[in-house]
């Protein structure tokens, strides 16, 4: 299960007073913010492009590069054939994993920040305000709780950073999560991580550089030609955070229990879910609805790409299992949901989606099919979902 927030301390061998110092050198950078407990996005660049450099990372040569052109332009040939929604215009970018957290970080601050501000307000409203201390008092500890309030931001800021690096080392693609990442669409493979799962899987790299292609740019057909779906994601994420409460008190035993000059040990106490938010009714609402959202938008995306490539690559069956078996196992929507955004995310019925876009293509053909999108009426809830074919033939009737 993901740690909330992505709180877990430092992993990998090394000295230890050389991790603690790169710890201290990481906090100061989160502070350099201001004494407000808001998260330094620039910062938490900087921390993620770190450790993704001791991971090691590598620039796309140009032999991949125009590999994954030939692969986009391919694919895109083939998606003609079975869906409605034009093509984005754009070449299949090849990104390093650095390239990954500078073209997705504005989207991860735009998800992120009202849950990490609720959070760190959370953390800083366990602090007394100066109207409960002696008027004698309150003016010393003024500069103490200020800067309590910045290491509350920094301390998640850090955490964040460490969450964006593990998610850059595990996406394929610009939209391997589901959602829109970048201002425009624009569709990317990070190729290093692209070749080594070609390698996990036993699967010919070239067909495995075509099934992933023609994943990341049916996604990106969707988002350049569905207006409404980056923004319906973001509103309920700030419906999460708006309500979002954590156990202060649950919190607060945590922190006493640690040295607070020790970043390790502080990071520790905050595993174990004691940052979980508390869901009050309207936020469980909120998660039911992106649920089914990314679970409709993983369903098609499964549907149109098996009509596009099972014909045409042999390892298909095997490229098709591999993909399920690692969204059972947790895939990157679910750990960089849960680390970046708060959300313990998980697209129960992707199944049931594609079972009632599969259905509804074999009745109305994929022109008809892709006018749902844009009618609101005829998407399926989460309850439409339990008899997928059967709402499938109610929407075909209405188109």
């Amino acid at each position: 299960m993901s740690i909330p927030f992505g709180f877990q301390p430092p992993s990998g061998e090394g000295d230890p007073m050389n991790q603690i110092g790169k710890a201290l050198e990481q906090l100061g950078k989160m502070m350099s913010a201001g004494s407000d407990g808001s998260v330094n996005w620039l910062a938490v660049s900087d921390i993620a492009k770190q450790a993704i450099d001791a991971q090691g990372d590598v620039l796309p040569t140009m032999h991949e590069s125009s590999s994954t052109q030939t692969a986009g332009r391919t694919v895109d040939l083939w998606l003609d054939q079975v869906m409605g929604l034009p093509s984005i215009g754009l070449d299949l970018e090849s990104w390093s994993r650095k390239n990954f957290v500078d073209n997705t970080i504005d989207s991860w601050k735009l998800l992120s920040d009202p849950v990490l501000r609720r959070m760190t307000d959370s953390m800083t409203s366990m602090m007394p305000g100066s109207e409960a201390l002696p008027q004698e008092v309150a003016a010393m500890a003024a500069p103490m709780m200020n800067m309590l309030k910045g290491i509350s931001g920094a301390m998640v800021g850090m955490q964040v950073g460490q969450s964006l690096a593990a998610l850059a080392s595990d996406v394929m693609g610009a939209s391997d999560i589901g959602i829109l990442l970048t201002k425009k669409p624009r569709a990317a493979l990070l190729v290093q991580r692209c070749t080594s799962y070609a390698n996990e899987i036993s699967v010919e790299q070239e067909q495995t550089l075509l099934h992933l292609a023609a994943r990341e740019v049916a996604r990106q057909r969707l988002f350049s030609s569905i207006d409404w779906l980056s923004g319906a994601i973001t509103t309920s994420v700030e419906i999460h955070a708006a309500g979002m409460q954590v156990d202060t008190q649950r919190l607060q035993q945590a922190l006493q229990e640690v040295d607070p000059t020790n970043p390790e040990a502080l990071a520790r106490a905050l595993e174990g879910g004691v940052l979980t938010p508390i869901l009050t009714p309207e936020q469980q609402a909120a998660l039911i609805r992106l649920e089914n959202l990314l679970a409709l938008i993983e369903g098609w995306t499964e549907m149109v790409v098996k009509a596009a490539t099972e014909s045409k690559l042999a390892a298909y069956p095997a490229l098709a299992e591999s993909m399920r078996r690692r969204r059972a196992t947790g895939g990157p929507a679910e750990n960089a949901f849960a680390a970046l955004v708060g959300l313990e995310i998980r697209p129960k019925r992707m199944r049931a989606a594609f079972e009632f876009w599969q259905t509804l293509t074999n009745l109305v053909g994929h022109q008809k099919r892709e006018l749902v999108w844009n009618n609101l009426e005829l998407m399926p809830q989460n309850d439409d979902l339990d008899n997928p074919v059967e709402f499938a033939q109610q929407v075909a009737r209405q188109l």
